[in-house]
């Protein structure tokens, strides 16, 4: 069997469309045409407020239980603050300012993220935009970091020990002047729900515009406006935000449908299909180094303070986070990769058999080279085995011991028997393939 390493497809916008269908509403005749306003006014039932208190919690026990690793948080955010270089502060500022969504641009690539940029400007992205712009992005409309900030109600670092940091800002700037809480990182929060959106409507290069979040997130830490578990949580917040909408199948039409407008808009900039212009474009990260940059953020170094090799309880409703890019799996089989790809157990903030948002690592769900086994279950290639239940857990099917980070690629078996069963249904399934980079 071969396993080509990633097989990205619009599979998932397809089965979107179904699902538009289902509900009775038109699919857009144009993708390059705004939503309506009856679109945008729909109350989508993901729209409801929402409490990440729960899933964020595990700050409370380390403020109260762990004063050695709150002291390695201020120490770590003094250290990256302090040995920033000029370029970095640079990119920093940037981020402290501008729309996300714009500025991290580069991490599709020098000249996709130019073709994006230039798109977005001219306004050829409107669906685009309205789903993942900084101020009134329907995606994290509804999911506002304040409630949890004055929940924790944690200073941030230029307020506990100003004199400890370098201050970086533009000319007449004031990134310094808030008092909200610090924990979680706000930015870090609408930064990753920004990238994720547009990972997962560009699943060919998730790893580099996941690495390029989880940079917008550590120049929070370079600002001194906030520590590493803030952006910690600030992740595991904004993909949470993401998998809501994902798993709202109303909402789904109108992720499919920007999907549909971003890939267009890229293949006329570049004059050819994405697949041939991501080839041929200089990457923000190669893929190795985009996961090994975006994984090391995920802990930031952190000592284990709970029980190492634990089986993880994959989260409710996260498999929605892989069906652009795993769109010949099951729900179940998603839930599988999430497991067999999730960082080790025991790092701060991790939930444990609550359900870990802390260990799921997007980047390398999305991409890990896995085997679909004879029995359905799944494996990462380089061991194709039958993993047994797990006697006690609810989702056997989500969970197994001691994952390793994955390498890339996937099995395309199943993909090309799904995409069959929906050509047969009568849905049009396009699908293109990423060429290996190095």
């Amino acid at each position: 069997m071969t396993h080509p390493r990633r097989a990205a497809s619009l599979l998932a916008v397809a089965t979107g469309l179904g699902a538009v269908l289902a509900l009775g509403v038109a699919a857009p005749a144009n993708a390059a045409e705004p939503f309506t306003p009856e679109e945008l006014a729909y109350n989508y039932p993901s729209n409801a407020t929402y409490d990440y208190v729960p899933l964020l919690d595990q700050f409370s026990y380390l403020r109260t239980d762990r004063p050695d690793i709150i002291a390695l948080n201020d120490s770590m955010t003094v250290t990256i603050n302090n040995s920033a270089t000029q370029l970095e502060s640079d990119r920093a500022i940037v981020d402290q300012y501008a729309d996300m969504s714009v500025s991290m641009a580069d991490g599709l690539g020098a000249n996709l993220g130019a073709i994006y940029t230039a798109a977005l400007a001219a306004g050829e992205l409107p669906k685009t935009q309205a789903l993942t712009t900084k101020n009134g992005g329907l995606v994290g409309y509804y999911s506002s970091s304040n409630p949890s900030k004055e929940h924790f109600d944690y200073d941030r670092p230029y307020i506990r020990f100003a004199s400890e940091l370098v201050y970086r800002d533009k000319p007449g700037g004031d990134a310094w002047a808030s008092t909200s809480g610090a924990y979680p990182s706000g930015h870090t929060s609408q930064a990753y729900w920004q990238g994720t959106t547009l990972a997962v409507m560009l699943p060919e290069l998730a790893p580099q515009i996941l690495a390029r979040t989880s940079e917008a997130g550590n120049n929070r830490v370079i600002m001194a406006a906030h520590y590493p578990l803030d952006v910690m949580g600030g992740r595991m917040m904004g993909q949470a935000i993401v998998e809501r909408r994902l798993a709202d199948p109303e909402f789904r039409v109108l992720i499919d449908a920007a999907a549909v407008e971003l890939r267009g808009a890229l293949e006329a900039g570049c004059g050819d299909t994405l697949e041939a212009c991501i080839a041929a474009d200089t990457p923000y990260l190669s893929d190795e180094s985009a996961l090994s940059i975006y994984t090391e953020r995920m802990s930031y170094g952190f000592p284990q303070i709970g029980a190492a090799g634990q089986s993880i309880t994959v989260p409710a409703g996260v498999e929605a986070l892989l069906a652009s890019s795993r769109p010949e799996l099951t729900d179940a089989q998603r839930r599988q990769v999430f497991a067999l790809t999730a960082i080790d157990s025991g790092y701060p903030l991790d939930k444990g058999a609550e359900g870990s948002w802390q260990r799921i690592n997007l980047a390398s769900a999305m991409s890990a080279d896995i085997v679909v086994n004879a029995d359905g279950s799944v494996s990462l290639a380089a061991a194709a085995v039958v993993p047994a239940p797990t006697p006690g857990v609810t989702d056997p099917a989500a969970v197994v011991a001691a994952p390793e980070l994955a390498a890339t690629g996937v099995d395309i078996a199943g993909a090309v028997a799904a995409a069959l069963a929906l050509l047969l249904a009568g849905v049009v399934v396009l699908t293109r393939r990423r060429t290996a980079r190095g």
